[in-house]
């Protein structure tokens, strides 16, 4: 059985447009077999990362900060899929951010120059092998989702896995 873990960074959370596309997606992967867990990133206290890179060097693997990622870290560890869902704000809420910056311990740091870019992988005990995107915006062209997508599609290269699409709710409410 595949696990994935969800990550709504809506601040809304349950009750926003990111959740009324994200909940029939969550049932189909729960019928399909998937055991789906859930976080809100607004019921998360997740400091930004200070970019000093302890995780890779100092601390390998781990975080110096002590916050409410220390309860994701090993739920991502286990995960066989990531669902990151968002709305877009120019282009992420800042919560989602932070949640994103902070994946960084999970990576290796021996780094690699492939297509063109230096990119490295998750580390052997994260089990993520995809990644995917559930992204609403108010805006009626799904032009407007480039750079989250991007982001995310950069995010799934950078740790050498599978960006196995987007799903895109332009023009939500």
């Amino acid at each position: 059985m595949a696990k994935a873990v969800v990550i709504n960074g809506s601040p809304r959370k349950d009750k926003g447009n990111t959740a009324m596309i994200l909940d029939p997606f969550i049932h189909g992967m729960t019928e399909a077999g998937a055991d789906v867990e859930v976080f809100y990133t607004k019921n998360l206290k997740v400091k930004p990362c200070t970019g000093q890179l302890q995780c890779w060097g100092k601390t390998p693997g781990e975080c110096y900060i002590k916050d409410d990622m220390q309860k994701l870290y090993p739920k991502l560890r286990e995960a066989d899929i990531l669902v990151l869902a968002t709305p877009v704000y120019i282009p992420l809420p800042g919560e989602m951010q932070n949640v994103i910056n902070r994946l960084c311990p999970l990576l290796d740091p021996f780094l690699e120059f492939r297509e063109g870019r230096t990119r490295a992988m998750f580390r052997k005990d994260v089990g993520i092998r995809k990644i995917v995107l559930v992204s609403t915006g108010g805006w009626w062209e799904k032009a407007n989702f480039g750079t989250v997508v991007r982001i995310t599609e950069e995010l799934a290269k950078d740790a050498s896995v599978e960006f196995a699409g987007a799903v895109l709710r332009p023009h939500a409410f």
